[in-house]
């Protein structure tokens, strides 16, 4: 949530070596998926106090409390390294990690007295943002992360920042949309091992949700994969009940049953669409799912809406 003391106006600075601005909040944001609260850039030198002073009290800290934000904050380092602290544990930072701080979030963090560091941060609150850390996007568990696309996240932070700067910039829902952007470039977890790439199930499995509009057979998708038929099958046996063929006839039902509750085409189009060769195939899968026709079952969902 917002700020209890009911703020309206926030305070712009800036400075050859940076700038920050606190933008304008009224009651209708404070009900807006995402919005902003501040946004800006600072360079701090070897050996320099931290945090430098001029900004709202509400921002400020003294290293032996820490500090808790009502609203969220993302720390992107485009030069430097630290160290980050939370309830957790602590974290060291580094040049294109950025640290995430969570509303309601004890945390403190400064820049390596050798080395000092260059901070961009981007302030922002509203359901969205609660919502994400409920999901685990937003996780106070894991607070340094290393963007997927480091080139391109920092290239877009820095022109989010770029068009901070000019007073015309104000929260609206290009501004959301921007910022979510660069949420969408965090790894959903923080962890620094690689992770290990997809099974052999899991590449059928893409490859047949992705494909299972044609006429595919087992062999062709081993082919693809690069892996003989047994190899394939094997994989399948392995991970658990249900082989290949029923896999693509899993991924066609849910195709054809989407297509029924959702459009008015014809059966004998739906059965094409979803990959079956005929709508006397579809008609028997779906006999055998749900021991009704197509036709008795859009009729039934139509019903019960």
């Amino acid at each position: 949530m917002p700020p209890s003391d009911g703020t309206k106006t926030r305070r712009s600075r800036q400075s050859a070596e940076g700038f920050s601005r606190y933008l304008p909040i009224d009651d209708v944001l404070f009900d807006s998926p995402l919005y902003l609260t501040g946004v800006g850039r600072a360079t701090i030198p070897p050996g320099a106090d931290y945090p430098p002073p001029g900004h709202p009290d509400l921002y400020q800290f003294q290293w032996s409390e820490g500090r808790t934000l009502p609203e969220f904050s993302l720390l992107w380092l485009e030069a430097g390294g630290g160290v980050w602290e939370t309830r957790g544990g602590v974290h060291p930072i580094r040049a294109g990690q950025v640290g995430q701080v969570c509303s309601g979030q004890w945390h403190r963090y400064r820049p390596d007295p050798q080395t000092g560091w260059t901070e961009c941060w981007i302030q922002f609150n509203g359901r969205l943002a609660h919502e994400l850390e409920a999901a685990g996007h937003l996780d106070p568990k894991h607070p340094v992360r290393t963007p997927e696309h480091p080139a391109r996240f920092a290239r877009q932070f820095r022109e989010f920042l770029d068009d901070a700067t000019h007073p015309g910039m104000v929260n609206t829902t290009a501004t959301g949309l921007r910022l979510l952007g660069l949420l969408g470039m965090l790894p959903a977890t923080a962890a620094t091992v690689e992770q290990p790439a997809a099974t052999l199930v899991e590449q059928a499995r893409q490859h047949i949700w992705s494909h299972s509009h044609r006429q595919l057979n087992v062999s062709e998708i081993a082919e693809h994969l690069g892996v003989s038929r047994r190899t394939l099958e094997r994989a399948f046996a392995n991970s658990g009940p249900g082989g290949v063929l029923e896999e693509i006839t899993r991924c066609r039902l849910n195709r054809a049953e989407r297509l029924l509750r959702e459009t008015r085409l014809p059966i004998q189009h739906i059965a094409t669409l979803a990959g079956f060769g005929t709508a006397e195939q579809m008609r028997l899968n779906f006999q055998s799912r749900h021991g009704a026709s197509p036709a008795a079952y859009r009729k039934y969902i139509a019903e019960s809406t």
